[in-house]
């Protein structure tokens, strides 16, 4: 994956925080907001690592598969939207299945607090294990916590719908 499709996801990725992310990409990873901006960063390969594990491994397994479609047949809304649809889509799908687990972690890091909903599908003693990460913002966590608003509500709410054609 080269740099700016990875910078792309990267930032989609990080786009739901309240800070857009940009702590991590500054701050901690080196990596100037105005060069990704312009699209002209180019990455080291600890940068390049470091970004690698903003995504679950499921999240870059699809993100691969994301990239490799884009190339054959390009989306006018560009790689960053498909991979979240896909995302979307699987969570919805997982989400209607029996054996699905849900947690609601609190991370709390320089940016502040934030909250992530992991939808894991767990495929039995081999220990192979599918985790899609979100960002809730806090008033949906309110929601979701007090369960006035269940996970497959919200996330068709939330996350963009498949299109019909798929």
């Amino acid at each position: 994956m080269d740099d700016q499709t990875l910078l792309e996801l990267a930032a989609m990725t990080l786009q739901t925080r309240r800070d857009k992310g940009e702590a991590i990409l500054a701050a901690k990873l080196h990596i100037p907001i105005a060069a990704v901006a312009s699209g002209d960063a180019a990455l080291t390969a600890k940068q390049r690592d470091g970004l690698r594990y903003l995504f679950t491994d499921y999240e870059w397994m699809l993100a691969q598969k994301i990239v490799v479609l884009n190339a054959t047949t390009p989306s006018e809304e560009g790689v960053a939207w498909r991979f979240q649809e896909a995302k979307a889509t699987i969570a919805q799908a997982w989400l209607r299945q029996a054996g699905v687990k849900t947690v609601v972690k609190q991370v709390q890091d320089e940016a502040g607090s934030a909250a992530h909903l992991q939808i894991r599908m767990d495929y039995g003693s081999h220990g192979l294990v599918d985790l899609l990460d979100f960002i809730v913002p806090a008033k949906d966590l309110q929601k979701l916590e007090t369960k006035q608003l269940t996970l497959l509500e919200w996330t068709k709410k939330q996350l963009p719908a498949p299109s019909e054609s798929d």
